[in-house]
């Protein structure tokens, strides 16, 4: 098959016409390395196939082998994440400098964070700061916004808020969903931001599903903060499992507690069990009774079975 072929198994794959686009990489991957990564990110993300690890691995190796960079990266990813091969960041860490030697972007990303948190190589902000300051000349967006937040924070940088808020902005003008979050958090939503309080709940929850945790917890903070439920419960489960936060039953309890004022039954009962059980904060049946009968005035079922297991709130209301 042609060039012109791996073009249009591109182009179908961009449209997500998947279906067409895996049997044109199959035929193409035996040939042609661009082909083989663009198959392995098909096995690897599920798409017109069953998810398989193994084979989006064993189709990175191939193009790594003919040194593209994108699938070189990849690797590091699946090395990073113990997906197809055994959980090793020194690995992780080696394929993302051999991905970045060869300009992906997306591998000095990585390298960048590596060299920030210190993992798998001697912490280092300067390093990490230089390879963010050299991916802003090519108008990245989100080395925009890391800048922007060093700025703010005082990390590794001087402590600046008129720089901070520069950088920021130039991120969120560059299309950064990270800016942008940053935005709406602070209750300052940016005019391009038209995402409803639901889908990014939603997309946080695609994040969980992943097992993306990290990222998940800015978007359910966001959703939460402008009161959304599903997301307030389910930043309240991130800390007491401790998914991409500190595991902290504390946390947990005092996540729903911020927002009792809300008016819902389910809330006032969930925070009524937490004070039942003593998970977070000390056990108090008269407190657990007190929000239970929040939501029992409502009618909320489970409320009223509480107050009747509770000794001395027999009646409610």
């Amino acid at each position: 098959m042609s060039i012109n072929a791996l073009q249009v198994a591109k182009k179908n794959y961009k449209v997500k016409n998947y279906k067409d686009a895996f049997l044109a990489f199959k035929k193409l991957a035996k040939t042609q390395t661009e082909a083989a990564h663009y198959l392995g990110l098909m096995y690897y993300y599920g798409y017109s196939t069953s998810r398989d690890y193994n084979q989006a691995y064993k189709y990175f190796k191939q193009a790594w082998e003919g040194l593209y960079p994108d699938a070189i990266y990849m690797l590091g990813v699946m090395c990073e994440l113990g997906r197809g091969v055994t959980k090793d960041l020194n690995q992780a860490f080696e394929y993302y400098q051999a991905a970045a030697k060869n300009e992906s972007v997306f591998a000095l990303l990585k390298v960048a964070k590596f060299y920030e948190d210190g993992t798998a190589v001697k912490k280092s902000l300067k390093t990490a700061i230089e390879i963010y300051v050299s991916l802003t000349k090519l108008k990245n967006a989100y080395a925009m916004y890391k800048i922007g937040t060093f700025y703010l924070e005082g990390k590794g940088l001087k402590k600046s808020l008129d720089n901070a808020y520069t950088w920021l902005n130039k991120a969120l003008a560059g299309g950064s969903i990270e800016a942008m979050n940053y935005f709406r958090f602070l209750g300052s939503k940016s005019k391009n931001d038209i995402r409803s309080k639901e889908e990014i709940y939603l997309t946080a929850m695609s994040y969980i599903k992943n097992n993306n945790y990290e990222n998940s917890i800015t978007l359910l903070e966001i959703a939460a903060k402008e009161k959304h439920l599903p997301a307030i419960i389910s930043l309240s489960d991130a800390y007491l499992k401790g998914q991409g936060v500190k595991k902290s039953a504390k946390k947990a309890f005092q996540t729903l507690l911020k927002y009792k004022d809300i008016n819902s039954p389910k809330l006032d009962y969930l925070i009524g069990k937490k004070y039942e059980d003593g998970e977070g904060v000390n056990s108090s049946f008269i407190k657990a009774a007190l929000f239970y009968n929040l939501a029992a005035k409502q009618n909320y079922d489970l409320a009223l079975k509480a107050l009747k297991e509770i000794r001395g709130y027999w009646y409610v209301y």
